[in-house]
């Protein structure tokens, strides 16, 4: 076999099976894009969700008469 029908038969195997590959990897990561983009939307939720939840508490514990039943759970214990 000569040099040049090997080649030519190497680039027709490339053509026929390697677009195919490289489909498929475009694909794939358009695929894992819209997943990551679905994931960071509910990460950015649950994050809003604990903030809301943080002001609330800081609320409680700021609240004076909070302050005042710990001091009197303390002197009972």
């Amino acid at each position: 076999m000569d040099i040049s029908q090997v080649l030519i038969v190497a680039i027709v195997f490339f053509a026929i099976f390697g677009a195919d590959f490289f489909k498929y990897r475009l694909r794939m990561k358009q695929l894992e894009a819209k997943i990551d983009s679905s994931d960071k939307m509910k990460l950015i939720d649950e994050v809003e969700s604990l903030k809301h939840r943080l002001v609330v508490l800081e609320r409680i514990v700021t609240d004076k008469g909070y302050e005042v039943s710990e001091s009197i759970n303390q002197l009972k214990d």
